[in-house]
C-alpha cells in the first residue's frame, strides 16, 4: 500500500510512543515495563504495533539489550517531541487554572546534591501536586543524559562543549585543600606550597569526575605530582576518608559546610586554591519548560544566592 504522510496519525497511538520511548531511554523491555508499571507482555505488543505501523523495525536485539535502528532513532526523535509538547501543553492549561502539577525531572552532578534536596523538599511542601525525580551523577553521566534528552533541566560544573544547550550560572562552587584537623598540615598558619603536600597521602577523585579534571590541570600547571593513595568514588567517600584522617585532597567546600563551620574539616591555604568553579543550570536549546520545572527552578536560584554568601565567609574565615 503506498505511503501516506497521515498513516502514522491514523495507526499509532501515544501510549505505543510513551513504550517505545521508555524502551529506547531504558534499553530494555523489562525495565521500561517496570517503570511504565505495565506488563512485558504489554510492552512488547505496543512496540509491536507501533513497528507494525512504520512499516519497519524500530529495535534490533543483540544478546540481552536492544538497540535502535535507524528508523528507530527518526522514530524517537520525533515521539520525544511529541510527548514533550503535549506535556508542555498540559502543564501550559494548569497554569490557565493556576495550579502547578506534573513531574519534573533533573540530573546534578554529585556536589550539587549537598544543597539540591533542600531546596526540593521546601518545593514539594509548596506545591505538593508535584512529582521531583533527582538523577546524581558526575560530569561524564549527565552529558549521555544530555544526548538522550532523559531530564527536564540539568545542574553541572561547566556548560557542555560540543551540545546545543542553554545554560545560566547558577552558583560559586569553589575548590579547596582541605584535612582534618589533627592533620599536621591543618597545624601551618603561613601559606602552602604545593611541594609541601608531596609526602601527604591524597585522596583522588574517580576518572570521569569534573572535580578530578580540574584538579589534575592545576597540579600540571604547577608540576606537582601529587601521593595519591586512595581514589574514591564520590564526594560522600571523600568526605568520609577526611573525617578518619586518611589523608588531604581537593573538595567542593559546599560538599563540607558543616565539617568546616564545626572545625573538624579545614581549609588549608595552598598555593594554586581556591579554584573558583561554579555550577550552571542546563537544558537542551529548544527545550520545552514545564511551569512546574521553571518554578523549581527559580527556588534553586533563589537558594544558590544564599549559598554563595555562606561560601564566601568560609572562604573570608578561612583566609
Amino acid at each position: 500500500m503506498p505511503y501516506r504522510a497521515d498513516h502514522l496519525v491514523r495507526h499509532a497511538t501515544l501510549r505505543q510512543l510513551q513504550v517505545f520511548v521508555a524502551i529506547a531511554r531504558e534499553g530494555s523491555f523489562s525495565k521500561a515495563a517496570e517503570r511504565l508499571h505495565l506488563t512485558q507482555p504489554t510492552v512488547s505488543m505496543q512496540v509491536k504495533k507501533l513497528s507494525e505501523a512504520v512499516g519497519e523495525p524500530l529495535f534490533e536485539q543483540i544478546g540481552r539489550k536492544v538497540y535502535l535502528t535507524e528508523v528507530g532513532r527518526i522514530m524517537l526523535e520525533a515521539a520525544e517531541s511529541i510527548l514533550d509538547q503535549l506535556a508542555l501543553a498540559e502543564e501550559r492549561v494548569n497554569e490557565l487554572r493556576g495550579v502547578a502539577g506534573g513531574t519534573v525531572r533533573l540530573s546534578v552532578v554529585s556536589t550539587a546534591q549537598y544543597f539540591v534536596p533542600e531546596v526540593i523538599h521546601a518545593f514539594l511542601e509548596e506545591y505538593p501536586d508535584v512529582n521531583v525525580v533527582m538523577e546524581v551523577g558526575n560530569r561524564e553521566t549527565l552529558l549521555a543524559r544530555i544526548q538522550q534528552n532523559v531530564d527536564d533541566f540539568y545542574i553541572l560544573g561547566q556548560p557542555p562543549e560540543g551540545l546545543r544547550v542553554e545554560s545560566h550560572l547558577l552558583a560559586n562552587n569553589p575548590l579547596a585543600v582541605v584535612a582534618h584537623r589533627d592533620n599536621p598540615l591543618a597545624q601551618t598558619k603561613k601559606r602552602i606550597r604545593l611541594e609541601a603536600l608531596a609526602e601527604a597521602p591524597f585522596l583522588m577523585r574517580e576518572k570521569g569526575s569534573g572535580i578530578r579534571k580540574q584538579v589534575e590541570h592545576v597540579f600540571r600547571e604547577h608540576g606537582f605530582e601529587p601521593n595519591v593513595k586512595m581514589v574514591l568514588g564520590g564526594n560522600e567517600a571523600i568526605r568520609l576518608g577526611l573525617r578518619e584522617n586518611l589523608g588531604v585532597t581537593v573538595a567542593s567546600l559546599p560538599t563540607l559546610i558543616d565539617e568546616i563551620e564545626s572545625g573538624e574539616i579545614v581549609v588549608l591555604d595552598v598555593q594554586g586554591f581556591p579554584v573558583m568553579r561554579h555550577w550552571y543550570l542546563a537544558w537542551p536549546e529548544g527545550k520545552a519548560i514545564s511551569l512546574a520545572s521553571r518554578l523549581l527552578i527559580e527556588r534553586m536560584q533563589l537558594a544558590a544566592a544564599g549559598l554563595d554568601e555562606q561560601i564566601g565567609r568560609l572562604l573570608k574565615h578561612s583566609g
